[in-house]
Formats: structure tokens, C-alpha cells, sequence
């Protein structure tokens, strides 16, 4: 398997700043976005309502360090990673890379974690759970060796 999942996004007029640069929250909505096409494509849902719970994979870390200029109609590809899986936590990485000149340019760079919790309905406190084994499986095949 690739140790590397690719998700590409368009940069719309709305991610955007007055400025015609990607605002910089936008990027984090596509390290998102990108995570959770990784999901999909393990026939996975990172976030899903039962009758008694909810049960989701919040962000519990999130860094993430620009390095060049992204606007509108830009291409931005969102490079993921999978660096570790724990019981109930994985941490990712990604490159956000643009086409520039024939190149793909390095724009950002991101770090995070998440957790696999569940919510019973009616209360306000999440707990941890444990990665569901198939996707455990399906993640700890993409660390990269």
C-alpha cells in the first residue's frame, strides 16, 4: 500500500482573504478534508450518529507552518501521511504542494493528532475509544518504513 494519500482541492473565492490569498484556516479545512477522503476510501466514517452515540475522531493538536503564497484558483494538493497509530490516537502529517513553473511547490506544511471517541446523546463528555481494528490495520499499513 502507498504510504502517502494525495487529495487535491481547488482554492475557492470563499477560502480566500481580501487580499486574494488563501485565508489561512482554509488550509486546515483541507488537511481535514483530506483526512477524511483517507477514511473513505477504507469504506470508513470518521464521524457517525447511533441511536444512544456519536462517534467522531476530534483534533486534539493541530500545527501548521506556511511557507509560500496560495491563492484563488490555485490547485493545492494536501500530501497525507499517517506517522503513528496508538490505541485511540493516530498522528498525521501532510504537504500542502501547489504546481508552479512545472513543479510542485511546498506551501505548507501540517501536523496533528486525533482521538476516536464517542458521545453518549444527552451528555456533554467524550471518552475515548479505540481505533475499530480494520482501520487500525489500514492505517498502521501506510507508516512509512
Amino acid at each position: 500500500m502507498a504510504s502517502e494519500f494525495v487529495y487535491r482541492r481547488r482554492v475557492e473565492f470563499a477560502d480566500t482573504d481580501t487580499a486574494n490569498l488563501i485565508h489561512f484556516t482554509a488550509l486546515l479545512k483541507f488537511m481535514e478534508e483530506a483526512e477524511h477522503a483517507l477514511y473513505r476510501s477504507f469504506d470508513f466514517v470518521g464521524y457517525r450518529w447511533s441511536e444512544d452515540s456519536v462517534f467522531g475522531m476530534p483534533r486534539v493538536s493541530v500545527s501548521c507552518d506556511y511557507l509560500g503564497a496560495v491563492r484563488y484558483g490555485d490547485e493545492v494538493d494536501v500530501r497525507l501521511q499517517v506517522r503513528e497509530v496508538r490505541r485511540k490516537a493516530i498522528r498525521y502529517t501532510a504537504e500542502f504542494a501547489i504546481e508552479r513553473s512545472g513543479e510542485g511547490e511546498v506551501v505548507a506544511r501540517s501536523d496533528w493528532t486525533v482521538v476516536c471517541a464517542r458521545r453518549d446523546h444527552g451528555s456533554l463528555d467524550w471518552r475515548g475509544v479505540e481505533i475499530p481494528p480494520r482501520l487500525r490495520a489500514r492505517l498502521q499499513a501506510m507508516i512509512p518504513a
